[in-house]
């Protein structure tokens, strides 16, 4: 199917090559957290309403990787190749196998976590994800504020901010300089210098998005290689540059929740979106999951 891309400018030509938008699969409740393991060519995706994980390959299309999921939201990938989920009904980040899950962490300082959201895994193993309130769950809260966490590769947890209204999308630059995180009551996404230890310092705002060009907020969110900055939000997925101005919008037939680079030579875009997969070309590889 054909959709459409608005340009703001003029650095957006080599984003999206084509406008032909493929749907590779269908008939989920709630489509989200993508990630592509670069080793198997396989997508990997939540319906996080039926906790479920599923994959899904070019030969095969989509099967069921796993049931009671922990209600798994966002995903990424260990340097090992196994998935790392954030269990919200389990208040925890774990390792996600076909059958089971192992606790990575699931406290902050004795305090089960809120519901963890996304998740991103650094080339050196540590873990960064997001951990807002969930008010549809309605489940006991422990922990007083929405937080941004780091967890060490001994299993250490740290609190990036507890600042935020919504924290939830989360990325990093091509070095791993930089983070990005976006608040999605506020349409927002901060940015944060990071150390050799992962020590972070807010720089501030990196960017906003206009609520006005439709329905949606910014939630999952990637980086490509050349640093340009990928949101989802109003009308479908947001591309900034690498200082913060927009750069296009590309529109999506149903609400988008995340997306994810993958594909030959990490240059196509599989986007969840509400009930169904997406796949689209991209002009720029994007950074994927690091892998041994």
């Amino acid at each position: 199917m054909e959709t459409k891309v608005e340009k703001f400018s003029p650095e957006a030509d080599e984003l999206f090559p084509t406008t032909d938008l493929k749907k590779l699969c269908s008939g989920y409740l709630f489509s989200e957290g993508p990630v592509w393991d670069i080793k198997t060519d396989t997508l990997y995706f939540t319906d996080f309403q039926k906790f479920h994980i599923w994959q899904w390959t070019e030969k095969d299309g989509a099967a069921l990787y796993r049931e009671n999921s922990g209600r798994a939201i966002g995903l990424s990938m260990s340097s090992g190749g196994r998935i790392v989920s954030t269990e919200s009904k389990e208040f925890a980040i774990t390792y996600a196998d076909n059958e089971k899950s192992e606790v990575i962490v699931n406290n902050f300082q004795g305090k089960h976590l809120n519901s963890p959201n996304d998740v991103v895994v650094t080339k050196d193993a540590y873990v960064f994800f997001t951990d807002p309130y969930s008010e549809m769950m309605k489940a006991s809260r422990e922990l007083d504020f929405n937080g941004i966490f780091s967890v060490s590769p001994q299993g250490e947890i740290r609190l990036v901010d507890d600042s935020f209204e919504r924290p939830n999308g989360i990325a990093f630059s091509p070095d791993e300089s930089l983070l990005y995180v976006n608040d999605s009551n506020k349409q927002s996404i901060f940015v944060y210098s990071v150390g050799k230890d992962k020590e972070t310092k807010k720089i501030g705002l990196f960017a906003q998005v206009d609520k006005s060009y439709g329905r949606g907020v910014v939630d999952g969110m990637k980086v490509d290689t050349k640093g340009n900055v990928y949101v989802t939000g109003p009308g479908g997925l947001w591309v900034f540059s690498p200082g913060g101005a927009p750069l296009a919008i590309l529109y999506m037939p149903e609400n988008v929740g995340n997306f994810c680079f993958g594909g030959r030579d990490s240059k196509t875009l599989y986007i969840t979106a509400s009930s169904s997969v997406y796949s689209i070309e991209a002009g720029i590889p994007g950074i994927v999951p690091f892998r041994d």
